[in-house]
């Protein structure tokens, strides 16, 4: 278990595929279904919220894909979705999370750092997987990965790279999981907490079964020095993957999870539950 971050440039810290109008609709119907659950902000996050806003309406979007997105009379201009912003960020911040989250496909976090630790007080998060990310909002790094195993590990680091973390720099990581279904919001499943009840080698339609990959990136605001942390979510079906010969090559990697310096993430990432019926399928010629 290690942090494994690789340096990134800005103009890739928001990207568009093809699969952002479907994606964006998902969102802004989730954010109208969950509300709360899918955004907040609480006091001292609001000038970030609003950087983060203006960053992204004013200067990213517009510059890195001017033919999707414009701005024009103080108006922010989605070519794809057909849906219109100001430009210059609305005084509620939660208003501000809300255009954000159907904006783009990463979900975003922003932390304070204080004399100790990085505290969460303001999120957007549409595909969470496995937690309410509403229970995040208020805690430090400690209290929001206090579920993963041996996260003490790699905490203090962790802390530590957070606070060298440069204006104008970004890194991005990869986590990822096999989830049984092909939901994109789960604030319930797809992770195997101390005093969960779960049945051991389940049987699993592999049919409907996904490779779930997070591209993770982080920065630094250059104005109220937030950090930004934000995800973006990739679901592959495993018959594509098992079709396109790798997997094996993924089934190694599930059991992986019980070597190394963390075993306990086996149980975490609910191994322990579809781990037996996913490898069969992936091993399966």
């Amino acid at each position: 278990m290690s942090m494994g971050v690789k340096n990134e440039s800005l103009s890739n810290l928001i990207t568009v595929d093809n699969q952002y109008l479907d994606r964006t609709t998902i969102r802004r119907n989730i954010v109208q279904k969950y509300q709360e659950t899918v955004h907040g902000c609480l006091p001292g996050g609001e000038d970030a919220v609003r950087e983060l806003y203006e960053y992204i309406l004013s200067h990213h979007l517009p510059n890195r894909f001017p033919r999707l997105f414009r701005v024009n009379g103080g108006q922010f201009l989605n070519t794809i979705t057909k849906r219109a912003f100001p430009v210059e960020p609305p005084k509620d911040p939660n208003l501000c999370l809300r255009i954000l989250a159907e904006t783009v496909e990463e979900d975003i976090f922003l932390l304070k750092e204080t004399e100790t630790t990085h505290v969460c007080l303001a999120f957007a998060c549409c595909f969470p997987t496995g937690f309410d990310p509403s229970e995040k909002l208020g805690k430090d790094l400690s209290g929001i990965h206090g579920p993963v195993p041996t996260y003490n590990k790699i905490g203090p680091s962790m802390e530590r790279f957070f606070r060298k973390l440069e204006v104008g720099k970004a890194v991005r990581r990869m986590n990822w999981n096999i989830q049984t279904g092909t939901e994109l919001i789960n604030v319930a499943g797809n992770h195997i907490k101390e005093g969960d009840e779960f049945i051991a080698d389940e049987e699993v339609d592999c049919s409907r079964a996904n490779l779930r990959i997070e591209l993770q990136s982080l920065t630094r605001l250059p104005s109220t020095k937030f950090i930004l942390f934000c995800f973006k979510t990739f679901l592959y079906p495993l018959s594509e993957i098992k079709e396109e010969g790798s997997g094996p090559d993924l089934a190694d990697a599930i059991d992986g999870l019980l070597k190394g310096n963390s075993p306990g993430m086996h149980r975490y990432k609910s191994a322990v539950r579809w781990g037996k019926s996913v490898t069969e399928y992936l091993r399966r010629q």
